[in-house]
């Protein structure tokens, strides 16, 4: 499982302040502790710099990564498969919360976010498929 994400920082290049992205990486290790196994920085969170920071991790040797999870980001999901193509793609809950409560009235805070934290018990109690007539 790999967390993928872009933060932008100011940086004083020439006389002048500039955006840049940092592609960060992180991962768990056997221990169950969060690494950081690559930071890059990147002129944006496009396609072309998310395919490079991928493609650099795996040659520094990254494989067998089943799962990546990261924002929605749509430069970072059309290379994701490219670069590691048996593995799968997940939207990190933390940016699908952010995003559901920039758009929610403010009187309606509690209510939706009681209805989020129903999601996973409700996921929990639905059958499996295996379990499903003609499943």
């Amino acid at each position: 499982m790999c967390y993928v994400d872009g933060i932008y920082l100011k940086r004083y290049w020439g006389g002048e302040y500039e955006n840049v992205a940092i592609l960060i990486a992180m991962a768990v290790n056997e221990d169950g502790y969060r690494e950081v196994i690559g930071a890059a920085e990147g002129t944006k969170e496009d396609r072309a710099s998310w395919l490079e920071f991928l493609r650099s991790l795996k040659e520094r040797g990254l494989e067998g990564t089943q799962l990546f999870i990261g924002d929605k980001n749509l430069g970072l999901l059309e290379v994701v498969n490219e670069v590691y193509p048996d593995a799968k793609y997940q939207r990190c809950t933390v940016h699908f919360y952010r995003n559901v409560f920039s758009v929610t009235p403010r009187s309606k805070m509690k209510e939706v976010a009681a209805m989020l934290k129903a999601i996973p018990r409700i996921i929990k109690t639905q059958p499996k498929k295996e379990q499903l007539p003609n499943g």
